[in-house]
């Protein structure tokens, strides 16, 4: 019979390319249509098809094997759970119709209470029902169900736990749909509604299907490939304060284990309606959840699927959905409460897009990759367009705001592909990411607008951009307003071909970390609203994954434009002190703030880009193009390099001249830059401190205290004291002339 539904599919498809003045959907219902009417043709003439008003009718009737029944609805005609079923006898139901992984089930612990014992899965009497002859009608079609063929109501007060239970287990392949504007209700397991054969209210599918320690009460898909799950404004919604207080594992409102692939979701409402939950429910009340599962159960092993694989989430798209209300009001501050979790997912997860979703007062996070890991790489993880809101409501029992942050990937995961474009964030703004100390590349960020609402949390972090044991590259970081946000910064603790471009930045203080930057650092049109500090450059050395030869080919090109904001940092590598590979321009900015040191090529500076008021800058180093501005001592800003003749700066009674080629020491002011440090014996001075003396300019390698006698070496680097003093450039004399 698949031969030949295969062969009429073919057929049909032939003729569907030819219909272009229909609709997808149009071409999608015809199809479906078609294929039933094929299904059944193939059974059986129209004529001999025995049809029934509702699921009771037809237990009743005295059917035989073979028979096709036809119902018009499941409790009453119309009520939309109408179904086509063959009747069969339970060994039919058991070893074809159901799926190999739903063939058994856990129906009392074992008496070490480690695992549920195994047996024949009954007839679920949901989907699929026992006749009163002791024959079965098996739903014919099942790759296509509607939630109300397994006796669902979406009238916000039916308990649909037991029928979601059944129906997201026998779900492999195919379609669920729910109905337009329903709200399906999920309390907590009743024992009132579980076969007497179970003893516990743990899923009986979770252990044969997904594996020792999978105790949820919750429905559970797993070992899925090719479904989709469709609603129109459709809400599966938990129960007020009815989450669970039985202690079982559950973690989300729908589980996923084991192997999730080609799964789609849109127009869901996931309500795990949060705000109700009091310290009697666990934590753990998320939207959806996949969690890797095992293979080990009382009796042996789960089945696994046929290429062998045990753990994989791949090529999933959510879009068009709503999580909201997720975890508790417990007054913790971790409350529970993601509104998409992935735990700990193995190297062969990938392509997972959530995109134009809402996420309304998330309890955690909104988008969590967490627990475990050990660096393994997940391609073509996307989070778009969604948008995500904490609103007022949020609190928990003590009045305090809810949430940790807004993304959390901290599974000590490393990504390729990863896309985070066009979200809208109010509430949280957090996003934390453990690299494993390995690297992310093609990395974007994009059009993102985060507003950290001030309210007083419970538990939430204090950073924003926070990607620790982050190794970056590739990444383009740009058009992000995150102005009203706050917190520190960092893309990474190392930068390899990285663009920062027309962001808006929150404050100075919360400026962007750069670490170990190498190859392209673009940072360009990047806004500030008070010109202070954009960018902090630290760590200035090679990313800890270079080999030895990379080490030799070695080039920075760092480039700082058109900002209006500063930047700060010491391009120093002491392993590279001649700077060879460092090519830096700092060009047509607009700065508060200005603080950088740089003696290696040359480079230039116009003084003109540091706002005119601005006491005192930092640009050692430079070839200044322009006149700079004088400290309040009347003493020229900058640390530039000068020749002889050259006018430093000048105001409307005199000018200062360079008389003596070199490097014009530098008074720093508070907050804004250091100044250099005349020589003195015995004096302690920190790692990279410019050190000068009347003819000279050093640099200290390392901290500790001068020694007695002042350094006159003009090449390499010497010990003076404790301290390795490393030979700069000479030092410039100046003249003041009277205009």
């Amino acid at each position: 019979m698949r031969d030949l539904i295969n062969e009429r599919l073919i057929l049909l498809g032939t003729i569907t390319n030819g219909l272009n003045d229909l609709t997808e959907s149009d071409l999608d219902k015809l199809e479906q249509g078609l294929l039933k009417q094929f299904i059944l043709d193939e059974y059986v003439p129209q004529k001999q098809i025995k049809e029934f008003s509702n699921v009771s009718e037809m237990k009743e009737a005295d059917l035989n094997l073979n028979d096709i029944v036809m119902t018009s609805g499941y409790y009453v005609s119309g009520d939309g759970g109408e179904s086509t079923y063959i009747i069969k006898d339970y060994n039919y139901y058991l070893n074809e119709w159901l799926p190999i992984d739903c063939r058994k089930v856990g129906y009392k612990y074992n008496k070490l209470g480690t695992d549920l014992m195994l047996i024949d899965t009954p007839v679920d009497e949901y989907g699929n029902h026992t006749l009163n002859n002791g024959l079965v009608a098996c739903l014919l079609n099942k790759e296509d169900i509607k939630a109300e063929q397994y006796g669902s109501k979406g009238d916000g007060e039916f308990d649909n736990s037991e029928a979601f239970i059944h129906l997201f287990a026998h779900m492999k392949k195919g379609k669920i749909t729910f109905k337009k504007n329903a709200i399906y209700l999920m309390p907590q397991r009743n024992k009132d509604n579980i076969s007497d054969v179970y003893t516990t209210v743990i899923n009986p599918y979770a252990p044969y299907m997904c594996g020792r320690s999978s105790g949820c009460q919750r429905p559970i898909m797993a070992n899925i490939d090719g479904v989709e799950l469709i609603g129109e404004n459709s809400t599966l919604k938990i129960k007020d304060n009815d989450w669970n207080t039985a202690g079982t594992a559950d973690f989300a409102l729908l589980n996923l284990f084991r192997v999730i692939r080609n799964l789609k979701i849109h127009g869901l409402i996931f309500d795990n309606n949060g705000l109700t939950m009091d310290y009697t429910n666990s934590v753990e009340n998320h939207g959806i959840a996949w969690k890797q599962g095992n293979s080990m159960i009382d009796s042996g092993k789960a089945p696994i699927i046929d290429d062998g694989t045990v753990h994989e989430i791949s090529n999933v798209e959510i879009y068009d959905c709503e999580f909201k209300n997720g975890g508790t009001t417990r007054a913790v501050n971790d409350c529970g409460g993601d509104g998409i979790l992935i735990i700990n997912p193995m190297e062969n997860c990938h392509d997972i897009n959530i995109h134009n979703n809402k996420f309304i007062n998330w309890g955690r996070w909104c988008f969590a990759i967490d627990l475990g890991g050990n660096g393994e790489r997940l391609q073509n993880i996307k989070f778009n367009y969604n948008y995500c809101i904490q609103d007022e409501t949020n609190k928990n029992l003590e009045g305090k705001y809810r949430g940790l942050g807004w993304i959390d990937f901290e599974a000590k995961k490393c990504f390729t592909n990863l896309k985070i474009i066009g979200n809208y964030v109010s509430g949280l703004t957090p996003f934390a990411f453990n690299g494993d100390g390995k690297i992310s590349n093609n990395v974007i960020i994009k059009d993102n607008v985060l507003i950290r609402a001030s309210r007083s949390y419970m538990g939430a972090y204090p950073y924003m951009w926070n990607f620790y044991g982050v190794q970056i590259k590739d990444c383009i970081f740009e058009n992000n307003d995150f102005s009203m946000a706050s917190g520190s910064n960092r893309l990474g603790y190392s930068y390899n071909n990285v663009i920062i471009r027309n962001n808006k930045f929150c404050n100075s203080n919360d400026a962007m970390s750069i670490s170990r930057p190498i190859g392209n650092i673009n940072i360009d049109g990047n806004e500030l609203s008070d010109k202070g500090k954009i960018i902090n450059i630290s760590y200035f050395t090679l990313p800890d994954y270079f080999s030895e030869e990379d080490k030799n080919n070695i080039e920075l090109n760092l480039t700082f434009k058109n900002n209006k904001g500063g930047i700060s940092g010491k391009l120093i590598n002491k392993d590279y002190l001649n700077n060879e590979y460092l090519n830096l321009t700092i060009e047509n900015n607009v700065m508060e703030l200005m603080d950088i040191t740089y003696f290696g090529n040359e480079w230039i500076f116009d003084p003109s880009q540091v706002i005119a008021s601005v006491p005192a800058f930092s640009a050692r180093g430079a070839i200044f193009t322009g006149l700079t501005s004088y400290n309040y001592r009347y003493y020229p800003n900058g640390g530039g390099s000068y020749k002889v003749g050259d006018v430093i700066a000048q105001n409307s009674s005199k000018k200062t001249v360079c008389t003596k080629e070199g490097y014009l020491i530098l008074e720093g002011s508070f907050k804004y830059c250091e100044s250099d440090i005349s020589f003195s014996s015995n004096k302690p001075i920190s790692q990279y401190s410019i050190v000068y003396t009347g003819d000279n300019v050093y640099l200290a390698l390392n901290a500790g205290k001068l020694g007695s006698i002042k350094p006159t070496h003009q090449v390499g680097s010497e010990l003076n004291g404790e301290v390795n003093l490393f030979y700069l450039k000479k030092v410039a004399n100046i003249a003041n002339v009277v205009i």
